[in-house]
């Protein structure tokens, strides 16, 4: 997964045949399965805050498909933290670009990072399975943290079956991004700059407006993504992908198939979308950076990259929000955190780092680079309000917090449950087979996984 083309990519890290095998290998090798009431029997293990040792300890601190430009901050907090201190050592920032199957096997070999930066949606799967080490007696043993200086959802999306497994540090809410230039170009006005300022149509009637030209030359008006990012056209207009409580697939309800149509039209049938055959490589993020897209989706993260495009080529961007649906306008938040490895000799020293990291001084740094983080004071401050571009809408994702996001529909099969549903938007989107003939298919078998799931004490 290159994470400067394309972060959010959907990798097979948990699927049911070859990762499982993977997973129960490791959590055999480091762990108990994790249990709370209703669940397994085995005992959560847990390790309270001890003494630091004298002596200096080195500790492995890693993300997953943060390469290229992404990477710059961390390794810049990395050599801070280094020189803070002499007591632990961090020799460098990792990342591991293949993925998180690539985790497991690590962890299955005992040669695992001691801290690892995760993407949500990936937690349940690896708790369930015995990778993380829960973290709330670190937590209540370090008094300056107070969960309400964070964002509520951020820091609910951190548990699991009761225990918290990682702790926040960014959330992303999605918003569309666009070159001013090409709207220029086109003599079309810009989106609006505040949440309720447009509708479906008035989106599609600017997309066509900025859609010309053939072949290789052609610029769309919109590159919208697959997967999760789907879920916004769902939301707003009034469906669930899974139910609220997470125990049910409900993709084939009429509100939900309705807004599958409408995405599926804005390629098809208004072409104002890239057909998969029509992108190259470098994915919708190279079009943009191209400008061959006037308009793109992504969460906050997407900053780092196009800062670092217009220090380079000139690039100009803003943001707006998704219009409104139905039921409004409703958009993904996917949240990243740290996690302690529970096969990590150095858990202490771990969690000394990841205190390090959620420090202001560490959070203002990463919010400089273009992230949006979990603490609120610092989400709400000038290092985020007023960072480079100052002419950028930075607000627009406070807003979005505040009253336009849902939870993701994560649970622990949430890459196989992925799979299943992009091979069948895949299929929709060539014209193999319609969303009326696809989404109950998806919603048999999703719920079929999640009642095995929840019959093995891993989903609720």
């Amino acid at each position: 997964m290159h994470r400067h083309f394309g972060r959010r990519a959907f990798l097979k890290a948990i699927g049911v045949a070859s990762a499982a095998g993977t997973l129960s290998s490791c959590a055999v090798a480091v762990a108990p399965t994790p249990a709370v009431e209703g669940g397994p029997t085995q005992a959560v293990e847990t390790a309270a805050p001890t003494k630091l040792p004298a002596q200096r300890v080195t500790i492995r601190f890693s993300s997953v498909g943060w390469g290229g430009w992404l990477s710059e901050p961390w390794q810049a907090i990395v050599k801070d933290f280094n020189e803070s201190q002499d007591r632990i050592t961090v020799p460098e920032y990792e990342d591991v670009a293949e993925g998180y199957q690539k985790v497991m096997a690590a962890a299955a070999g005992n040669i695992a990072a001691d801290v690892y930066m995760f993407e949500n949606k990936y937690m349940y799967g690896f708790a369930a399975r015995g990778f993380f080490l829960p973290l709330e007696e670190f937590v209540a043993a370090t008094p300056e943290i107070k969960k309400e200086d964070y964002f509520e959802n951020d820091w609910k999306e951190c548990f699991f079956r009761g225990h918290q497994y990682l702790f926040p540090f960014d959330n992303s809410p999605a918003m569309i991004w666009y070159n001013p230039e090409l709207f220029d170009a086109a003599g079309v006005a810009y989106p609006p700059d505040k949440f309720g300022g447009w509708d479906w149509e008035d989106f599609l009637m600017t997309a066509q407006s900025l859609t010309k030209g053939e072949g290789a030359e052609r610029v769309f008006g919109w590159l919208g993504e697959r997967g999760y990012y789907l879920l916004i056209w769902i939301w707003s207009n009034g469906g669930w992908f899974l139910t609220e409580d997470k125990t049910r697939c409900v993709v084939d309800s009429p509100e939900a198939m309705e807004a599958l149509q409408w995405a599926v039209d804005l390629i098809r049938k208004y072409k104002v979308q890239p057909l998969p055959e029509q992108i190259p490589q470098g994915g919708t993020s190279g079009m943009f950076m191209a400008k061959r897209g006037a308009m793109a989706q992504r969460g906050t993260w997407w900053a780092i990259d196009l800062k670092a495009a217009s220090r380079e080529t000139g690039l100009k961007w803003n943001v707006a929000p998704h219009p409104d649906g139905k039921a409004g306008c409703w958009v993904r938040n996917p949240n990243d955190a740290w996690g302690i490895w529970i096969g990590s000799t150095h858990r202490n020293e771990a969690w000394e780092f990841i205190k390090f990291l959620d420090s202001d001084p560490s959070l203002e740094k990463l919010t400089r680079a273009g992230l949006s983080v979990s603490k609120k004071r610092i989400l709400y401050s000038d290092v985020f309000l007023k960072q480079e571009p100052q002419d950028v809408h930075w607000y627009l994702f406070i807003d979005a917090l505040e009253g336009h996001v849902r939870r993701h529909p994560d649970t622990a099969i949430f890459a196989e449950m992925m799979d299943i549903f992009n091979a069948e938007w895949d299929a929709i989107v060539a014209g193999q087979k319609t969303v009326q003939e696809s989404m109950p298919v998806v919603a048999q078998k999703v719920n079929a996984l999640l009642d095995a799931c929840r019959a093995e004490g891993n989903c609720d």
